[in-house]
């Protein structure tokens, strides 16, 4: 079963991944990074710092489509964790059965990117993704950690205008 679907720059890291882990009951981890999943070092890296009792897998977004239904279909807590929301867009459109929930935590600033909130910036393309999904019904909030300020999507998108 998928417990959580989140967009995070960092993928897997310390305290905020055990905290998520914790409130959200994750035993699998399912990265999609293009770079972490063609990098055989990297790729090893991630897989082998699962904390103990948990599981980490690492794919493309191509690589990751059957897995995810696999997960879709077990009874084993599973977070799906990649960096940009345009992979969110992808996973949505191809598998209709995932939960409608996306928590978006921190991405990095990089050029042309619009602050949502103090570690998260977006751009004009993530945002049009991000409008798709909106309009699917899909829940979409920003959140670094379960105990700290909710953004919902509409609220920022409100704020925008």
């Amino acid at each position: 079963m998928i417990n959580l679907i989140r967009c995070d720059d960092r993928l897997i890291h310390g305290q905020c991944m055990t905290r998520l882990v914790q409130h959200y009951f994750i035993k699998h981890i399912i990265v999609i990074d293009e770079f972490t999943a063609t990098n055989s070092t990297m790729k090893y890296v991630v897989e082998k710092i699962a904390m103990p009792g948990m599981k980490n897998d690492v794919y493309t977004v191509e690589e990751a489509i059957d897995p995810i239904r696999e997960a879709i279909a077990d009874k084993v807590g599973t977070m799906i964790v990649f960096r940009f929301p345009t992979i969110a867009r992808i996973l949505f459109e191809q598998i209709e059965e995932l939960p409608k929930s996306l928590m978006i935590g921190p991405v990095q600033k990089r050029d042309n990117t619009m602050t949502v909130q103090d570690g998260t910036y977006l751009t004009a393309q993530e945002i049009a993704d991000l409008d798709v999904l909106d309009t699917k019904g899909i829940e979409i909030f920003f959140q670094v950690v379960p105990d700290m300020k909710r953004i919902e999507y509409k609220d920022f998108k409100n704020k925008m205008k």
